[in-house]
């Protein structure tokens, strides 16, 4: 579950790229709050996450992280959308759900992350930042691995 964890700091970091002030947010903290079988197809994460915002409001929507393991979609993770306020360090209580891919079974993802899946592990990401006056911006990483992920979250 700590994989998922590390899936949101991901995609904040995606979203902190572009205007100086941007590119300062940090991400102090990830915590999982509580894990929670969605089906046999998915699972319900509330994070509880610490940022450190110096810039302007910034809305979060959108977000999708597909995670591969040796070249197989496993799943897709999304986060319900949320607001980091501005020129504050705070606490967020965030939502995520990981879906399943219909080729893969809960086993063999089970299977998978209790083997070298922080080592071969792959994230594409997608987040939209949105500023109080309307603009915003799209940001998509593709093939990031996640062993490079887990290393900054360390």
């Amino acid at each position: 579950m700590r994989r998922l964890a590390v899936l949101l700091l991901a995609v904040l970091l995606a979203c902190s790229t572009g205007c100086n002030k941007f590119s300062k947010i940090k991400v102090n903290e990830v915590e999982i709050v509580k894990v929670t079988p969605h089906g046999l197809r998915g699972i319900d994460i509330d994070l509880g996450v610490e940022v450190d915002n110096p810039a302007p409001w910034l809305k979060i929507s959108d977000v999708e992280v597909v995670v591969r393991y040796c070249g197989k979609v496993l799943g897709k993770v999304t986060v319900d959308p949320f607001i980091l306020k501005a020129r504050k360090v705070e606490r967020y209580d965030i939502k995520a759900r990981m879906s399943l891919d219909p080729s893969v079974s809960l086993y063999e993802v089970l299977m998978y992350l209790s083997k070298d899946f922080s080592q071969n592990g792959i994230l594409d990401m997608t987040a939209k930042g949105s500023l109080k006056g309307g603009l915003s911006k799209t940001i998509t990483e593709k093939d990031v691995p996640l062993k490079k992920l887990m290393e900054y979250a360390e």
